[in-house]
């Protein structure tokens, strides 16, 4: 968590917004705690009234577009679609589709033709074959265009193809598993409310599982790679949505072309990179779940390992990129005391520490109302959440450690079974998936050695251990932050 937000210089065109359910103002009063990661703002009167404009009516005048600004840039608030509302994103016919396509068969092929054949009131469709071993070729349909390239470069590149092709202020980036129309896209465009927004993403999500190999797709009907989630967000790394799949994307072609397009060089994770290098660029990037698409999900088992272990494999590349963007765990000392405490048997020592905690953290945040209360609640959810992602590093990242240390320790042994199957049944009997309890847990297990697995040979093979390391952040520093 920390303490104050983050300006952005965006004009203020939005009048409607919904607030990020992480908005909390304790006892209605001049402090803010909302965001992700989560800020404290401390507000002046002025701030007040707009808060609670906010929390009232979900809109706000103009004299708020300063903290308004700076609220949606910390992730606290997320601006609506309104009739009041300034227009600045596209219609249709400022679009170009770009369609990246490497395929293999007379099924794909016709997913392909059809797919294209979806977007007749865009500006122009662009399928980019990647060298397909079931060559595309020309369409009978003059709206779109089929370019074929010389060798197989990977979806980056397919993409850059397609974008040197757009002669539109933007353009729509849809894969061919990709279940899209353009009324998806003229959806999505409506959500384009910033006018330096470099990228709008929409919430992708499994077909039908009935169809698509029942057991894999019922699982990832709730925990698909592909899938952010039902709440919208600023999208950047190091925050609760950090990066959104490439399976559809509506992008700013100025935005694109001021960062070189995709990484051509990354078969996997060019998704992830793009949206780091925009957010960088000061082109700010958002996730949409209002919108949906839907993908097909993997089939076979081994697809659905070759898919996780293939995206562990970009890590080590992407942290060689982005330093310290890729750390599996990021938590404080003071939490990997308390839950070192417990694994070490020692409860005891892990409740003085927990308790050491909320006590140094009522002291930084001491100008909150029922500064006491609230640091014990923020305490409290930071160990809890630190304790799901340390869990999660054992079994996704670090498993081939833990497997070591188990092989000589019951200690060991109790906290990897624990760390597998605790997690996986909470998230079974809160999401409830059409698929028993075990099966689910067992596919939970699969997703994660398997994404471990790419990890490590993707860190050996570069010879770059930045994808391992933990981030342990310090608790958020003493200082008061000034009104807003």
């Amino acid at each position: 968590m920390g303490i104050l937000g983050l300006s952005v210089t965006v004009p203020f065109v939005v009048t409607k917004f919904s607030l990020d359910p992480t908005w909390r103002r304790p006892k209605n009063g001049d402090v803010l705690i909302a965001g992700s990661p989560l800020r404290i703002f401390r507000l002046s009167s002025d701030g007040v009234r707009v808060a609670e404009q906010l929390e009232r009516e979900h809109t706000v005048s103009s004299n708020g577009s300063t903290l308004v600004t700076r609220l949606i840039d910390a992730g606290a608030l997320h601006p609506l679609p309104d009739s009041a509302s300034t227009n600045v994103g596209p219609q249709l016919a400022d679009i170009t589709v770009v369609i990246p396509a490497y395929v293999r068969s007379q099924s794909e092929h016709a997913r392909v033709v059809e797919l294209a054949a979806s977007f007749p009131r865009c500006a122009a469709v662009v399928v980019v074959d990647d060298a397909s071993p079931f060559p595309v070729g020309d369409l009978d349909n003059s709206h779109v265009t089929v370019v074929r390239l010389s060798k197989n470069s990977g979806p980056g590149a397919a993409r850059n193809a397609g974008l040197e092709l757009a002669h539109t202020s933007h353009v729509a980036f849809v894969d061919a598993d990709v279940s899209c129309t353009e009324t998806d896209v003229e959806q999505l465009s409506t959500w384009w409310l910033l006018p330096q927004l470099g990228l709008l993403a929409p919430r992708v999500r499994s077909r039908d599982w009935f169809n698509y190999g029942k057991t894999i797709a019922a699982y990832e009907a709730i925990d698909s790679p592909l899938d952010m989630g039902e709440v919208p967000a600023r999208v950047r790394m190091g925050t609760k949505v950090s990066y959104v799949p490439s399976a559809m994307l509506l992008c700013s072609v100025t935005a694109l072309n001021a960062v070189g397009g995709f990484n051509a060089a990354l078969r996997v994770g060019e998704d992830v990179d793009l949206v780091w290098r925009l957010d960088t660029a000061g082109f700010p990037c958002r996730y949409e779940p209002a919108v949906e698409v839907h993908h097909q999900p993997r089939a076979t088992l081994s697809e659905f390992v070759k898919q996780r272990y293939d995206y562990g494999l970009s890590a080590a590349t992407l942290a060689e990129l982005h330093p310290g963007a890729l750390a599996p765990v990021r938590v404080s000392w003071w939490s990997v005391s308390v839950w070192g405490s417990l694994v070490a048997g020692l409860p005891l020592l892990g409740g003085v520490v927990a308790l050491g905690t909320a006590g140094a953290l009522a002291r930084k945040v001491r100008f909150l109302p029922d500064a006491a209360f609230e640091s014990v609640r923020l305490a409290g959810l930071g160990h809890f959440f630190a304790g799901k992602q340390i869990a999660k590093g054992i079994t996704r990242t670090w498993w081939p450690i833990a497997l070591f240390i188990a092989l000589f320790s019951r200690r060991a042994r109790w906290v990897l079974l624990a760390a597998a199957t605790l997690p996986a049944l909470g998230d079974w009997w809160k999401q409830r998936p059409q698929l028993d309890p075990l099966r689910f847990t067992m596919l939970r297990l699969l997703d994660d050695t398997a994404y471990g697995a790419g990890v490590w040979r993707g860190v050996l093979r570069s010879n770059n251990y930045d994808a391992l390391k933990p981030d342990l952040t310090s608790w958020p520093t003493n200082s008061r932050p000034p009104a807003t």
